[in-house]
Parts: structure tokens; C-alpha cells; sequence
């Protein structure tokens, strides 16, 4: 069997075909939902997101440009539809109070100390920092993919994630993450 490009089974969605969309789900819902863990660090909210992400995309399908790759705009569906939810959820709940979570589950697990620094420093990050990053080393997206996922220029994800490097090496090396190198 012969696998179906996205924007075939998107255009097949769009005629009213529940199952091409479904396909579509299934090649993509492991991948959002580590996005968006990786994103808001909260199981249960990563997997409600996943949910609200894939209905929004599908009530939005006929907003989608078939200029376009279907991943890269559900990615921007997800990146948007997570930052929306944690700028609701900043004031019920601190950074802080997240990150000592995540240092006591995340030690519970065996990740390492190194592990853990960089997992706070990225937390710490602001959300369009964060996401640039998770897309370019988590989920190795090109510059132009980035860009189109975000709905902006390619200059300006380079720009974006050259300065969102520079604010994370400077978390890191204020928690010692390079040792005595700096």
C-alpha cells in the first residue's frame, strides 16, 4: 500500500473523509504531543492540548493553504494553541513551582543533572524562544520549515533562535552546566 501524501488526505478530508483525516492524526499525534510536552513539561495538559490541537486543526481545515506543508501548519496550530493555554495558566501558577516539580519527578526517573539543567534553563525560556528551539533541535526542522510553522520570515528565526541560543547559554552557565570552562 502506497502511503498518501498530507495535502492528498487533507484535500480528502475536506470532501468529508473522517478516515483521511484520521491517517493524518495518526502520523502526527506522537510527534505534537512531544512538542507540546516538551513545551508546557505537564503530561496531562500535553495530552489535552494533542486533543484540542487536532480539533481545532480539524474545524480550521479549510483554512489551510495547500501552498503549504500540512505538518508545518500543525505545528503552528500546536505552538499557538499551547502558548495561548500557559499565558491562561501563568497567573494560577508559578515557574518556579513547575520546575521544582519537574527537578523531583525528573530525579525520581534517573535523568541526569545535565539533563535537568538544560530541561529547567529551557523551561525558564520565554515561550517564543522555547519553541524555536524545541522545533530546530528537538524536532530538526530547517530554518524555512521553522519559518513557515511560525508564520514568519526565515531572517527572523534565524534571528530568534541565534538570541534564544545566547539567553540559554546564559542560564546554563549561570547554573554551572559548563562547569569551569567559562
Amino acid at each position: 500500500m502506497i502511503a498518501k501524501e498530507d495535502n492528498e488526505l487533507v484535500y480528502e478530508a475536506l470532501h468529508g473523509s473522517r478516515s483521511s483525516f484520521e491517517v493524518l492524526i495518526e502520523r502526527y499525534q506522537n510527534k505534537i504531543y512531544g512538542m507540546i510536552l516538551q513545551m508546557t513539561n505537564d503530561s496531562e495538559l500535553a495530552k489535552d492540548l494533542t486533543q484540542d490541537v487536532f480539533i481545532k486543526a480539524y474545524t480550521s481545515l479549510g483554512k489551510f493553504s495547500f501552498n503549504y506543508r500540512f505538518f508545518s501548519w500543525l505545528y503552528r496550530v500546536a505552538i499557538n494553541e499551547t502558548i495561548n493555554k500557559l499565558k491562561g495558566r501563568r497567573h494560577f501558577e508559578s515557574i518556579d513551582k513547575a520546575l521544582n516539580i519537574a527537578s523531583e519527578e525528573d530525579a525520581q526517573k534517573g535523568i541526569s543533572e545535565e539533563s535537568l539543567r538544560l530541561k529547567t534553563a529551557l523551561l525558564g525560556l520565554k515561550d517564543s524562544y522555547r519553541s524555536v528551539i524545541l522545533l530546530k533541535y528537538y524536532f530538526g526542522l530547517s530554518y524555512e520549515e521553522i519559518a513557515e510553522a511560525m508564520g514568519m520570515s526565515t531572517a527572523k528565526v534565524k534571528d530568534r533562535l541565534y538570541n534564544a541560543r545566547l539567553t540559554l547559554r546564559d542560564k546554563l552557565i549561570g547554573t554551572g552546566f559548563f562547569g569551569h570552562d567559562q
